[in-house]
């Protein structure tokens, strides 16, 4: 008997309009969930070289191993395609919580496989053993908001569980996300709209087999009492240090002081500095205690990360982490027109991350007279207009005017505009970093540079690193010495883990990336789920000095779920295998050495201002710390590809054989370094 899993993959050709279920132990047996069991099945159903509007392009639905099974934060999802965004239209994932992962494997699946362009706008209602290919004319056009409304109505049932995309994403605007209850990431809602799919709605009532739900209890409790213990200790210290003002230990980071004052990370702009007069006034602690209505959970979960906020006129809406981020972004202070702008973006389906950093480059292109407002329909992208933030985010949205342009993404705008507006644009591949100065952070550099998607979080570990201004001005001061003696103990060194330098941190990568993995692949949430809380010791982990163990809340929770009684090399050494399943896409694709790189402005440029001014990267010791990487993964220094040997040992003869066939596998040895 199967426990933890639903058993079955769900395959529907929108083209035919037909229905397969297959059976997942086949891939769930290798990879587990979501993230993994997704990326060897985009490698067994694409193409290389295929555009992410093919018809033939599977968009892929995942659910976390742990999804659904009672373990706490386990409510995570992945979807995955060929990116809009990029250039070059590559490999695309997201993940993110809420009831959607839980829901579907209740109705009996781990995951889907959506191929086809359907022949009218339509969307697909699974419930349980019934699938239905529905007509959506009477949402098609409609907002995000409303769209779950009105499916919600027509189906009779106010607890379905929605994907959805806006007019956005019918329109194929390439920074168009895919919702649920406004929990988004990467964009790939114009994957949808290419395939007339609105939505994808689910009902499961079928529940799910686990192992040992006693012992999922057990560890649940154990956890919540961790959590519950530490954040009010943390809590405490921070209110004692003034750099916590609100009411939401969990939630109620000041954004100014956690990414200025105490990192030396955040950056103003698109990476224009780091110095701003107002930067204090970005504050979002007041405009949160001021407008929340009620916390947000997902599936499964007692702690409410995310807020509802309701603002009159505007409407109501989650308040997410990136939200904290934008003020900076685009020069401005005034909260209503950022929240106005983040609810827009909602229900039109936009990423509003990636747009918020294509404002600022506009602005900071207009403020150089790079463009006039001739470029713009007439809207001046001063530096803090609001108003125009608000007018360029509905004119993308439906491509009216340059808004039409702009929705083909930055790059290919920059392009249209001219060598000028190109060489300002910071960007990898077309898409843009996030708020996260790399010439700062050299581990986010190296992440970056060889992940899978191109830009995510998931390839950052800023948490995982020590600040030293940051920790003497909070009083730190033997945390700061237990860190470094850790640092030494675990790695050899105590500036392993000071975030400009360059000792380490392909190591530390390495580790970052297993971490991520693993609750990727689980389906687990990276903000309850961290090893802060789920140490079994205090001091064995924490922000301020990561250890290359434990995942044990992790694998006690997947083995009360599965029955399987594996241990933690089993745990990572899937972990790798997903890694190099993803790396076998791109290699597959064509990716390169030369393309596993970051934005030349970190190389070219130094600092402008604040306390790390003059600081930019070092192109050969970058270059060496990719070769360091390479070789603790088993990849070849020269190519990055993965080696025969290393692809056969985790597994994955059967792709090793095809990427052979090919002519793509390396033929020397790995070289050392």
């Amino acid at each position: 008997m199967t426990y933890g899993w639903a058993g079955t993959i769900l395959h529907v050709d929108l083209t035919k309009e037909k229905i397969i279920k297959q059976p997942s132990t086949k891939y769930t047996k290798l990879f587990v969930g979501q993230r993994g069991v997704n990326a060897k099945l985009i490698y067994d159903h694409s193409q290389t070289g295929q555009s992410c509007f093919d018809p033939e392009t599977p968009i892929i639905i995942g659910a976390g191993a742990l999804a659904g099974t009672g373990a706490i934060g386990a409510a995570k999802l992945e979807i995955t395609s060929r990116s809009p965004e990029q250039e070059e239209e590559g490999y695309a994932n997201t993940a993110f919580g809420s009831y959607f992962a839980s829901e579907l494997k209740w109705a009996g699946y781990d995951n889907i496989v959506i191929k086809g362009r359907a022949s009218r706008p339509i969307y697909l209602f699974i419930e349980n053993d019934t699938i239905i290919i529905k007509d959506a004319k009477n949402v098609w056009g409609k907002g995000t908001f409303d769209t779950n409304t009105l499916i919600r109505e027509e189906l009779e049932d106010p607890d379905v569980k929605i994907l959805a995309i806006g007019p956005a994403g019918e329109k194929l605007v390439r920074l168009a996300t895919i919702e649920h209850e406004e929990r988004s990431g990467t964009a790939l809602g114009a994957v949808f709209g290419s395939k007339n799919l609105k939505a994808v709605v689910v009902r499961g009532t079928k529940g799910l087999k686990v192992y040992d739900s006693e012992k999922i209890l057990e560890i649940g409790e154990k956890l919540i009492k961790r959590i519950e213990k530490r954040t009010k200790e943390q809590a405490e210290r921070a209110r004692k240090r003034e750099y916590m003002t609100t009411s939401w230990p969990v939630y109620g980071v000041s954004a100014y002081r956690t990414w200025f004052e105490t990192t030396d990370i955040g950056e103003v702009g698109q990476f224009e500095g780091f110095e701003w007069p107002d930067i204090q006034k970005t504050r979002g602690e007041p405009f949160l205690e001021k407008h929340k209505v009620a916390r947000a959970s997902c599936s499964g979960c007692p702690y409410g990360d995310m807020a509802w906020v309701k603002v009159e006129g505007v409407g109501t809406s989650m308040f997410r982490c990136y939200v904290y981020w934008l003020p900076w972004m685009v020069w401005t202070t005034d909260w209503n027109k950022i929240f106005e702008f983040t609810n827009l973006a909602s229900d039109y389906g936009l990423d509003y991350r990636a747009l918020g950093k294509t404002m600022a480059w506009l602005m900071q292109m207009y403020e150089k007279g790079i463009i006039t407002e001739k470029d713009t329909d007439g809207l001046p992208m001063e530096k803090g207009n609001t108003e125009t933030l608000l007018a360029t985010i509905q004119k993308v949205a439906k491509r009216e005017g340059f808004g039409d342009s702009l929705a083909e993404g930055a790059l290919r705008f920059a392009k249209k505009l001219g060598s000028k507006a190109e060489e300002m644009l910071v960007h990898r591949r077309g898409i843009l970093p996030r708020s996260v100065d790399m010439r700062v952070s050299l581990g986010t550099a190296l992440g970056l540079a060889v992940c899978a998607r191109g830009s995510t979080h998931r390839s950052k570990f800023e948490n995982k690193l020590i600040w030293e201004r940051s920790m003497k001005n909070l009083g730190l001061d033997e945390e700061l010495k237990e860190a470094y003696a850790r640092a030494e103990k675990n790695y050899g060194s105590p500036r392993v883990i000071i975030p400009w330098e360059y000792e380490g941190k392909a190591q530390l990568l390495v580790h970052a990336d297993r971490e991520g993995v693993i609750n990727d692949m689980l389906g687990l949430c990276n903000v309850t789920i961290i090893q802060e809380y789920t140490a079994e010791e205090p001091g064995q982990f924490d922000h301020v000095g990561v250890l290359p163990k434990p995942h044990l809340l992790q694998l006690a929770w997947f083995n009360a779920a599965t029955g399987m009684n594996v241990d933690e090399k089993w745990l990572l050494t899937t972990a790798d295998r997903i890694i190099n399943m993803e790396r076998a896409f791109l290699v597959r694709d064509g990716r390169t050495r030369k393309m596993d790189t970051i934005p030349e402005l970190f190389f070219r440029e130094p600092i402008q201002d604040g306390p790390r001014k003059g600081l930019k990267i070092n192109r050969t010791k970058f270059e060496k710390m990719k070769n360091e990487y390479y070789e603790l993964r088993g990849w070849d220094i020269e190519t990055g590809i993965p080696t025969k040997q290393t692809l056969e040992k985790l597994g994955l003869k059967d792709v090793a054989d095809d990427l052979d066939k090919r002519g793509i596998l390396p033929k020397q040895k790995i070289k050392k370094t």
